[in-house]
């Protein structure tokens, strides 16, 4: 997170409100108490393996983060900045946390939903089947990346990921279900 940064905020239908923005050195909104909604774009990359398999890409957080360092977390995602629009902040997220450069025509959309009272977020999958292998991190956020298999996913989420993921059933349900309705498992 970068602590001079201004979030869009959102009506609650999910649209957002034009030239509206939260000041990120206050932290998330939900901390202090605030109304105001923000905005989170995810995005999960996958590669599909020789056997049929899928592997997801989850991040470690590097120790010098304030929140949950040395813990894994989605392959890369973060808040949309005032003025951004969903999928700019998704494809800022993957470049800056992992060096991933993708585009617009590489996100599949997943989900849109209510993340908490003060947040929504919209969930992307990325097919990275093929591409390049080699990640860098030059904003200190993250400090390596692992592929998991899907089917080790449910375990390697409780036992590694960090707290909000940890409880996070919903998130983890619709990725079972979008890799069932698209054949992959």
């Amino acid at each position: 997170m970068h602590h001079d940064e201004m979030w869009q905020t959102y009506a609650r239908n999910g649209e957002p409100i034009e030239g509206a923005g939260w000041d990120s050195a206050l932290d998330n909104p939900e901390k202090s108490g605030s109304s105001a909604i923000v905005g989170v774009a995810v995005v999960f990359l996958y590669r599909r393996r020789e056997d049929g398999g899928i592997e997801l890409l989850w991040q470690k957080r590097s120790d010098k983060v304030d929140r949950y360092p040395g813990d894994y977390d989605i392959s890369a995602g973060g808040h949309i900045n005032l003025g951004e629009t969903v999928v700019e902040a998704a494809i800022r997220e993957a470049h800056e946390e992992i060096g991933a450069e993708i585009s617009a025509d590489d996100l599949q959309f997943m989900t849109m939903r209510p993340f908490n009272k003060n947040r929504f977020a919209w969930v992307y999958m990325v097919d990275w089947t093929g591409k390049p292998e080699t990640f860098h991190f030059d904003d200190d956020e993250v400090s390596e990346v692992k592929w998991v298999p899907f089917e080790e996913t449910e375990s390697f989420r409780i036992k590694y990921a960090k707290a909000p993921f940890k409880k996070d059933q919903l998130t983890f349900d619709c990725l079972t279900e979008w890799f069932s309705q698209h054949g992959y498992i």
